[in-house]
């Protein structure tokens, strides 16, 4: 087995802590202490804790196999000791010719967005010091992005294509249409895994199953069977951002029956490797509700569009999430001039102790590098700016210079104790816009109220949107400076229900503020297949 059932992890941390205790008890004894009476006293110690493991009930750790991270409750474990992972998010580009395929760093991390390494050997000799460097900001692992994200070719429902680049830095796609291109990718993925863990990181792969594409669930088998042994690889990500990147309208059953599949099919092929899926935030519990997926942890990406929102967000996934969570992406852009690097580096550590303090199970940063993208927002989230050189501890050079935030990461000690998982003032409406509110109430079938149902509202136009939770008694009022005219509301593990709001509804005036009561809102407990 790769994962215990939630809870017994409590159970583990007491005896760890009682076994902590009574071993500080006893070495000021092992000290007074020599020959038959230390060897009787060690004997007794070790039978009294090996007694522990003897409910069947509980998974042995020491089964699994050396390496590989497992999921013990909400806690990740790596060879019997506790793993909380810091990530990086890292770009990755494939290169292709007509006798292989290898990995680079992104074009995107490049001055000219273009690959800066042709060569095969000097590619992958980039990649290991740009890991190195890493390693040494104080990450443990690493999410790759961009490199395993098949989509169907050409609309086909069967063969399964690539992004890449040829040998002349041309735009290419890499066909994976027979077993040759298949081979030379898998070896590809599995290189740049070993990188990677010969860097002593950890590997988060984003991959694209497509929940309409059977293909794509072929293709995971293929993907997990290949990595299987590869004991650097930490968890599939199955699934970015459903909430930009699934068009299609479903039911939560739906989403909680083809993820299941999508994770039996990793548990059968790579039983050692995890499963997850990246949801933008609260906004997910309409369809891709994260109580219903079916993987081993949810990796959520919260931003900061208004204050203190990720932190906010942060509260909500600690109250209302049952599976273990990780902050899969954040950040905020800095460039050093517009934007300081000490805000940004504030915002890592007031979200990184807010996520340690509302039992999340890891922490994750995007991204790597600084880019060059049409919007500032994404372009200055990096850790490393495009600046100048670096030298890794290996001394290597890397291109671009080191952020200050990444003081926050190498000194974060997750073994600290915790603070209360704080709710901030704005939690039910971010910026308190005004001009416009909607109110009403979420009860169940029983009729008793919901607390934690979000309700999101979008403009006329659906170009704007802003969601709230709804309170203790079941009441919402959702705060917006433009008409809010369509809205949708759910709470996890329940139904969903969206209805439209017609512009002539009467709306009462109240200091300004058009406020529109669109009443008592009934959803239903999910019942979903075991």
């Amino acid at each position: 087995m790769r994962k215990l059932e939630q809870g017994r992890i409590s159970i583990l941390k007491y005896l760890i802590f009682i076994q902590t205790i009574f071993f500080q008890m006893i070495n000021q004894i092992f000290l007074k202490l020599t020959g038959y009476q230390l060897i009787f006293l060690i004997g007794v110690t070790n039978l009294f804790f090996s007694c522990q493991g003897s409910d069947s009930s509980y998974e042995n750790t020491s089964n699994s196999r050396a390496g590989f991270v497992s999921l013990q409750g909400d806690s990740f474990m790596l060879d019997n000791n506790y793993f909380y992972p810091i990530t990086v998010n890292y770009l990755v580009s494939l290169l292709a010719n007509e006798h292989e395929v290898w990995t680079v760093s992104s074009v995107s991390y490049y001055q000219d967005n273009k690959p800066r390494h042709a060569e095969k050997d000097s590619g992958l000799a980039q990649l290991a010091y740009e890991m190195e460097l890493i390693k040494d900001m104080g990450f443990n692992s690493v999410r790759f992005v961009g490199v395993g994200e098949v989509k169907p070719h050409n609309g086909s429902a069967d063969l399964l294509s690539i992004h890449a680049f040829d040998g002349n830095d041309r735009d290419t796609t890499l066909v994976l249409s027979d077993s040759i291109a298949y081979a030379r990718y898998m070896h590809a993925l599995n290189e740049l895994v070993k990188i990677a863990g010969d860097a002593g990181l950890k590997v988060v792969l984003l991959t694209r199953v497509n929940p309409d594409t059977l293909s794509t669930e072929r293709h995971l088998q293929k993907l997990a069977t290949s990595l299987k042994d590869n004991a650097a690889l930490m968890a599939y990500d199955l699934f970015n951002e459903p909430l930009y990147f699934d068009p299609n309208q479903r039911l939560k059953s739906d989403v909680s029956s083809f993820t299941k599949r999508w994770d039996d099919i990793v548990n059968r092929y790579a039983p050692h490797h995890l499963t997850t899926i990246g949801l933008t935030g609260m906004r997910e519990v309409f369809i891709w509700d994260p109580n219903v997926l079916q993987v081993d942890f949810i990796s959520f990406h919260p931003y900061e569009y208004e204050p203190d929102q990720v932190r906010n967000e942060i509260f909500w996934y600690h109250t209302y999430v049952s599976k273990p969570w990780i902050i899969g992406e954040t950040a905020i852009p800095a460039d050093g001039d517009s934007v300081s690097y000490d805000l940004q580096t504030a915002f890592a550590a007031k979200t990184m102790k807010q996520s340690w303090d509302c039992y999340a199970s890891g922490y994750s940063w995007w991204q790597y590098q600084d880019v060059k993208w049409p919007k500032f927002h994404s372009s200055y989230m990096g850790v490393v700016n495009r600046k100048g050189t670096t030298v890794t501890s290996k001394g290597n050079l890397v291109s671009g210079t080191v952020k200050p935030l990444v003081s926050e990461f190498q000194n974060f000690v997750p073994a600290t104790e915790r603070d209360s998982c704080k709710c901030f003032s704005n939690y039910y409406n971010y910026s308190e816009s005004p001009g416009y509110r909607l109110t009403g109430k979420i009860i169940n079938g029983n009729g008793s109220p919901i607390e934690g149902a979000v309700i999101l509202a979008w403009s006329t136009d659906w170009l704007q949107s802003n969601h709230t939770v709804s309170k203790p008694d079941g009441s919402f009022e959702l705060k917006a400076d433009f008409w809010l005219n369509h809205w949708i509301a759910s709470a996890t593990n329940y139904t969903m229900i969206r209805e439209y709001i017609h512009p002539d509804k009467i709306a009462r005036v109240v200091n300004g503020d058009s406020i529109v009561n669109i009443g008592v809102i009934t959803i239903e407990k999910l019942k979903l297949a075991n």
